[in-house]
């Protein structure tokens, strides 16, 4: 099995489109928020991401689809927090560089993730589109806006799953069924990203799992719930009782 787990979205192969990430570089930290989302570190708000991530949200805004206005207001409630992958706090820092072990990532580099300066950032933001754990979302900057709204759509679903718990617990079947789910979302948001692809293999090829270790009940009907952000889900989901781990290295 791939050594990324599903939780983490995989960087497409397209390149990046520039959304200012640099040029708004020396005001993080401009003390300003959004009514829109709530930040992971609002400490370190600054008017071009949150412009960044208002874009999406119009995007999601303009779909009449259920599955983009319950995105959208799940994010407006503050069910999940959304920030940049230069913002990960220092514990999810350490799971990004466990689950990337091919990028030399070392604990000293966490020091440097907010250096424009620094290769650290543009490693992570190489290797992801976006990744969660807990509530926290955490995305790329540099994407199209319809695209980086479908990673909202993704890591949304994976949050309301508790996809960093769930997917352990019957591998690689569970890995599928979180990751195929997530996709399949994405998919009906964005249609034409995914048209002529099998999302089946999709997944299995995108995060190296064992087809023939996957139960083919799951293969045969890989759409499960929870598909929708309801508030019946969010009820359910209870974010509060999440049992924060701090490695070593960060206390």
């Amino acid at each position: 099995m791939r050594a990324v787990p599903l939780f983490v979205l995989l960087a497409a192969c397209a390149t990046p489109v520039g959304d200012d990430a640099a040029e708004d570089a020396d005001d993080k930290g401009d003390r300003g928020t959004s009514t829109r989302f709530t930040e992971v570190d609002p400490t370190r708000s600054t008017k071009a991401f949150r412009t960044y991530i208002g874009k999406a949200l119009d995007v999601l805004a303009a779909n009449r689809s259920e599955l983009a206005q319950l995105t959208l207001k799940s994010i407006q409630a503050g069910h999940v927090k959304i920030d940049e992958l230069a913002d990960l706090t220092c514990a999810d820092f350490e799971r990004v560089r466990s689950d990337l072990p091919d990028a030399g990532l070392t604990p000293d580099d966490y020091a440097h993730l907010r250096d424009t300066r620094s290769s650290v950032r543009a490693t992570i933001e190489n290797e992801l589109d976006g990744y969660m754990w807990s509530n926290r979302i955490y995305v790329a900057r540099g994407r199209d806006s319809k695209r980086l709204a479908a990673t909202l759509i993704h890591e949304v679903n994976h949050v309301v799953n508790r996809s960093e718990v769930g997917y352990y617990d019957d591998l690689p079947t569970s890995a599928f069924i979180h990751e195929y789910r997530a996709f399949y979302l994405e998919a009906q948001f964005d249609p034409s990203e995914y048209e002529g692809i099998d999302l089946v293999d999709h997944v299995i090829t995108s995060y190296e799992l064992d087809r023939s270790k996957i139960k083919p009940a799951v293969l045969a009907n890989p759409v499960t719930e929870r598909l929708l952000p309801t508030a019946a889900a969010w009820k359910a989901r209870k974010v509060s009782a999440d049992v924060e781990t701090v490695p070593p290295v960060c206390r």
